[in-house]
């Protein structure tokens, strides 16, 4: 698909709903009136979505509705007050399709747009339009009842498109689960439509996530380039030990097994052997004089290692450390570990430290599912698929280069993140071919 600046053929076939009803707990702040780029989040995403080519605009209200009135005055927004609007986001949604689908009847969709996603693009939205006209255009009525999301290196973001067809399913639904459980039930007729904005990821759930976004919107929207963060370092990708054996195959992301003793050689093993990469870095250092010696300029001697914060890694991390140590102590040269949350592996959620026979019998369908579907298969609400694991692990990544002098970088981790690493640095994604690290082994990334 073209993913440049596109137009849908009509954009007045489209309406949205601003969400702007909940009660911003974790962000302790109204979300709806942060700013955001000069102006509140509301206002940026209704100014937006009429760029766009979108005139009706549905906004649910709740949590503090007198706030936003000024607001829906100026943008000329259509407003739904949400009773239940403490019940969480789904009765918003619920009551927001309702009031756009009996407003603005005449709609092929509607967009879900969270007021805490302030920064979701004109690109983005109108990228989404086209692709539900194209598909129309290739497949007729069948495309009617397709959702259309926006993703960003594989992984999902904002706004969703709902197609007209799907409100009154969507309105009516009591069971559990709210929208996420009607979505999967038709998993096969959710189009992922690759954007190259990084923006539909972006939230403020929290203060933290507030905080990012306004870094982001003062360097552009652009993150520095991989390659100048990765410039004139060497990146030693290490993967953790042997772990203790269970009696079946099991899914193992997040679930945390030790070291089995093999395990445990081997990263003594994978100490000696990364001592002996350095050792050459601190003998050139020793003997180096800028604009006198030849050959190769020094690589500064490893003084910290950056590790998964799961005992596997952790523990494997530990002990090359403590090899490196001992082995440059003279030099006063000791590396020091520090774990990090968003190296640890994918996050399979329920299916997490369960036998895979037991996951086949119970869950066949689910399972058989994520056969045909692998990088972007999630096992629940809360669990990840391999590419919201690449972006939290990229991210880490970034912050490691950005923030680290040294030139020698090594990171100790578990398969999957070292997959999406090393492909990234190689210019490619999570879903591209790639030869696996085995267990204790590693590999060295130089541009």
């Amino acid at each position: 698909m073209n993913i440049g600046y596109t137009r849908a053929s009509d954009p007045s076939r489209y309406g949205a709903v601003i969400l702007a009803a909940g009660l911003s707990t974790r962000m302790k702040e109204f979300k709806p009136l942060l700013p955001v780029d000069g102006r509140p989040a509301v206002t940026g995403l209704a100014e937006t979505l009429r760029g766009a080519g979108i005139e009706d605009i549905v906004i649910v209200t709740g949590h503090r509705r007198e706030d936003l009135q000024e607001t829906i005055r100026d943008q000329r927004l259509t407003e739904i007050y949400n009773e239940k609007y403490e019940s969480g986001m789904f009765s918003s949604i619920q009551a927001g399709l309702a009031k756009a689908g009996e407003a603005f009847s005449d709609k092929k969709g509607y967009f879900l747009v969270p007021a805490d996603c302030p920064l979701i693009t004109i690109r983005a939205i109108r990228m989404l339009m086209t692709a539900a006209d194209e598909k129309a255009e290739g497949e007729g009525s069948a495309a009617e009842t397709s959702f259309f999301v926006p993703t960003f290196e594989g992984k999902k973001g904002h706004p969703l498109l709902v197609p007209a067809a799907r409100v009154g399913e969507i309105v009516s639904y009591n069971g559990e689960g709210g929208l996420k459980a009607i979505t999967d039930s038709c998993w096969d007729q959710m189009v992922r439509v690759p954007v190259p904005d990084e923006e539909v990821l972006l939230d403020m759930d929290t203060p933290e996530h507030y905080e990012e976004i306004k870094r982001f919107v003062s360097y552009g929207c652009q993150r520095e380039k991989l390659e100048v963060l990765a410039s004139m370092k060497r990146i030693i990708l290490v993967r953790h030990g042997e772990t203790e054996q269970h009696e079946e195959p099991m899914f193992i992301g997040q679930y945390d097994v030790p070291l089995s003793d093999e395990g445990r050689d081997q990263a003594r093993q994978l100490g000696e052997a990364l001592t002996e990469v350095i050792a050459a870095d601190v003998a050139a250092e020793k003997n180096y004089v800028p604009g006198v010696s030849l050959g190769r300029e020094p690589l500064p001697a490893i003084d910290r290692i950056y590790c998964s914060d799961l005992c596997r890694a952790k523990e494997t991390a530990d002990i090359i450390a403590d090899q490196i140590s001992d082995a440059y102590r003279r030099d006063r040269i000791y590396a020091d570990v520090q774990p990090l949350q968003d190296l640890r592996e994918i996050d399979l959620g329920p299916w997490d430290g369960r036998p895979v026979r037991e996951i086949r019998e119970e869950e066949p369908d689910l399972y058989e599912r994520r056969g045909k579907d692998l990088f972007a298969f999630k096992t629940g609400n809360r669990s990840e698929n391999f590419y919201d694991m690449q972006y939290r692990a990229m991210a880490a990544l970034r912050k490691i280069l950005a923030d680290d002098y040294a030139r020698n970088i090594i990171i100790v981790a578990h398969s999957g993140v070292i997959r999406a690493l090393e492909n990234n640095l190689r210019g490619l994604r999570v879903d591209d071919p790639w030869e696996p690290v085995e267990k204790g082994g590693y590999r060295i990334w130089t541009e």
